[in-house]
């Protein structure tokens, strides 16, 4: 069984650069892979998201030969929508899913819809200022009422 490394991408800043979720989710994946070399990583999102996560990834060691990008998603429905058929035409099934620790219960739950086996990694992560981790914890719980409702 192939495995795969999916890792979500994040907010671009204003400037073009990564923003640090998304340096903090592409720099665990590849530290991922470093474990598990034979793994292929995924990188998904639109924006210049994916390529700055391939971009972090290859200054962290993963072989352009093991990283895939994703381009198009504009949100995590679209994540896993567009990377499930990538993923598949490689018969790949086993994902481990990088994500930030807020944003994994949705994540997981849209993966496993799509078909994925799911294991959730997400990096370390500081509070950082209390009332934007609570803005995160607010936006996701919502998101994930949303995602639960919603037929399928």
């Amino acid at each position: 069984m192939r495995h795969a490394i999916l890792i979500l991408g994040a907010a671009m800043r204003p400037d073009g650069t990564p923003g640090a979720a998304l340096v903090r989710r592409a720099r665990h994946g590849a530290a991922l892979w470093r474990a598990a070399p034979g793994a292929v990583v995924l990188a998904s999102g639109a924006h210049g998201e994916a390529e700055a996560i391939g971009a972090i990834c290859r200054a962290e060691g993963v072989p352009e030969d093991r990283l895939l990008l994703e381009c198009a998603a504009h949100n995590t429905a679209q994540n896993i929508a567009l990377s499930a058929p990538i993923l598949a035409a490689r018969g790949i099934a086993q994902v481990t899913l990088v994500t930030d620790y807020y944003h994994l219960p949705r994540a997981r739950l849209l993966a496993a819809r799509a078909g994925l086996r799911v294991a959730g990694a997400v990096p370390r992560h500081g509070i950082g200022r209390p009332h934007r981790h609570a803005w995160l914890l607010l936006r996701e719980a919502a998101a994930l009422v949303a995602a639960l409702s919603a037929r399928h």
